[in-house]
């Protein structure tokens, strides 16, 4: 019988220690590394649905502003063109404008044009001319000038274009896109009626 040397089994041991140490380390790496590329790959999706969501809502916010400029300007567009139409119309009793009788809707103006796209921006300048036109140039108490109805249906057609792009701008769907805005059926059906007598 031939007997094995002692040290061929230190060897042999040593070298299945060493190997199980050296598996031990390259798994852990490989595991270390594959581990790291997950928590990579997790962190960059969080991170863009962090960033989805922060556009969603600068998105939402910025629409809710340009919404409220929108409403804003058109009510002052509004409160312009009455004052044009009740000083044409006689119903003050001072002869000429106030002085800053626009100031508001000149205000309005600007801060639309910043959130509005061009040509709403275009639109709402139009229409706040017209009516500025309508009431500077108006004559006081002259309802019955043919330039009175010049310059108001001048502001009606401009704001009913103002009117329409808002709303197509802020995606406000239309039921019947024949109909016209709220607010304009009784005064085309009124015009009609007037030409047909």
């Amino acid at each position: 019988m031939t007997s094995t040397p002692l040290w061929v089994p230190l060897v042999v041991a040593g070298i299945g220690v060493a190997a199980t140490l050296v598996a031990g380390t390259v798994g852990s790496l490989i595991t270390q590394r594959w581990s790291d590329r997950r928590e990579t790959v997790a962190w960059e999706r969080e991170r863009e649905r962090e960033r989805e969501r922060w556009a969603r809502e600068d998105e939402a916010r910025t629409f809710e502003q340009r919404r409220q400029s929108f409403v804003e300007f058109y009510e002052a567009l509004k409160t312009m063109g009455r004052t044009a139409y009740n000083h044409c119309y006689g119903f003050t009793e001072e002869p000429e404008l106030a002085e800053r009788w626009q100031s508001d809707a000149f205000a309005k103006l600007a801060q639309l044009q910043f959130y509005a796209n061009r040509p709403v921006a275009a639109a709402a300048s139009r229409a706040y001319s017209a009516a500025w036109s309508w009431g500077h140039y108006g004559e006081h108490d002259a309802p019955d000038a043919p330039s009175f109805y010049q310059r108001q249906e001048a502001f009606d057609e401009a704001e009913l274009e103002m009117l329409n792009l808002m709303r197509q701008n802020l995606s406000i769907p239309e039921a019947d896109l024949t109909l016209p805005p709220p607010g304009y059926s009784h005064v085309e059906g009124l015009s009609e009626e007037g030409e047909q007598d």
